[in-house]
């Protein structure tokens, strides 16, 4: 059996494959060819599943642990918020460069014409501060309650990254459905959760 403190390097080591494994994938069905008659299209595609799947983890770690007790989520929380924030960045720039060649006028034309473009953009913006003051240091130079706040800016990114799939979505929508569903099914949770809180003091 393991300690307390094994469980929680197990789980590390847990988030550290969730994060790195997908890339080991992507790499290997880009140099055999397997990525389909687009490939350029799937890398784009593929990292940007990544990093939503990853925020949304990010955003249930905080309810498995209110329902468990396990401080294990709290401690990984950081390190998977910080993964899906590497995978949306590669993200865009898998779009920007693979999809777009690095042409910045055309990228700007995109930006300003597609909404779902905007939405994506948005959303990762949303994500620059709190990757940057992730870290306990800004924790405790911002205080707890200026730092809470500004990382609940997350659920706001999340619903964007959603708007963003849904509106480039063209025919099944099971994928966007279920993004939207656990985002709404997360932020509900963390409503109710601070009301309850809110009365019992």
């Amino acid at each position: 059996m393991l300690d307390a403190s094994q469980r929680i390097l197990a789980f590390r080591l847990l988030v550290l494959a969730a994060g790195t494994l997908p890339a080991v994938w992507l790499a290997w069905q880009w140099f055999f060819g397997d990525l389909g008659a687009v490939p350029a299209e799937a890398v784009v595609h593929f990292t940007g599943r990544t990093g939503l799947t990853l925020l949304v983890a990010t955003i249930a770690f905080s309810p498995a642990f209110r329902f468990t007790g396990w401080i294990g989520f709290m401690i990984a929380r950081r390190q998977i918020g910080l993964w899906a924030f590497v995978w949306l960045v590669a993200h865009m720039l898998a779009w920007m460069g693979l999809d777009q060649y690095w042409d910045w006028p055309w990228i700007r034309r995109e930006m300003v014409e597609l909404p779902y473009i905007r939405y994506g953009a948005a959303a990762l913006l949303l994500l620059v501060p709190l990757a940057l003051t992730s870290f306990r240091y800004t924790q405790k130079a911002m205080g707890y309650t200026a730092w809470h706040w500004l990382h609940r800016l997350v659920y706001v990114s999340a619903a964007l990254g959603v708007v963003h799939l849904w509106v480039l979505t063209r025919a099944d929508y099971l994928m966007a459905t279920s993004f939207a569903v656990a985002v709404a099914a997360l932020a509900l949770f963390r409503v109710v959760d601070a009301l309850i809180g809110r009365r019992s003091r």
